[in-house]
């Protein structure tokens, strides 16, 4: 299942590339840039085990500093749904019959380059940041309902694609890896509702976006 929903998203790109050509998207980006990203986010260990792979929304603003590097600046929010055990929410609140769900929402600054691909209108592109994580977990029993949260330093990194479709428009196709420290104890609230499983989970985000230049 998962290898087929990556295998989807390669198929909307390579469709996307019949698009009319035009200069590499560095030779010609403003100084400013905004875009947007949705995709897939597969996850590992104990958050995978106990939820899922999930979704994702960014949203992203470029500044340049100088040449094609520039300052990256990430808003974005992961959906993972609903627990998979559902004895361990209920075990964990001391209620029963328990409905939870876990999202993260997280706030990235870093720095992006781009590196045209010759004269084609692609640009590869690639970026480091570090930034804050807020996982919640929100649940509804029988007569209660609650949003508990946690936050956690972390960092990311991705590789992208992106191809001109205009003067001031962008494609890209974009793989993103999140990575966050957990304290590994009973005041963790990903490390508790993940068994004891999650320690430093790491996060793999593929997605496709669109961009455009402001100024």
């Amino acid at each position: 299942m998962r290898a087929r929903v990556v295998a989807l998203l390669v198929l909307i790109v390579l469709g996307c590339a019949h698009a009319r050509s035009a200069r590499a998207l560095d030779d010609l980006a403003a100084q400013e840039r905004l875009g947007a990203r949705i995709g897939y986010v597969e996850t590992y260990d104990g958050v995978y085990q106990y939820y899922g792979p999930g979704w994702d929304v960014t949203l992203y603003f470029n500044e340049r500093i100088y040449s094609r590097l520039f300052l990256d600046l990430h808003v974005g929010a992961i959906y993972l749904g609903d627990i998979l055990d559902p004895e361990l929410d209920d075990f964990i609140t001391g209620y029963t019959n328990v409905e939870s769900e876990m999202r993260m929402f997280y706030f990235s600054l870093g720095l992006a380059y781009g590196i045209p691909l010759g004269k084609s209108s692609y640009t590869l592109t690639t970026s480091l940041g570090v930034g804050v994580y807020s996982v919640s977990v929100a649940f509804v029993a029988d007569f209660t309902s609650d949003d508990i949260s946690d936050t956690y330093f972390g960092g990311n990194g991705s590789l992208g694609l992106m191809r001109r479709i205009g003067t001031g428009w962008a494609l890209e196709a974009n793989c993103t890896v999140h990575y966050f420290d957990t304290a590994a104890g009973y005041g963790d609230l990903l490390w508790v509702f993940t068994a004891t499983e999650a320690v430093d989970p790491v996060l793999l985000g593929v997605s496709l976006g669109l961009a455009v230049d402001l100024r």
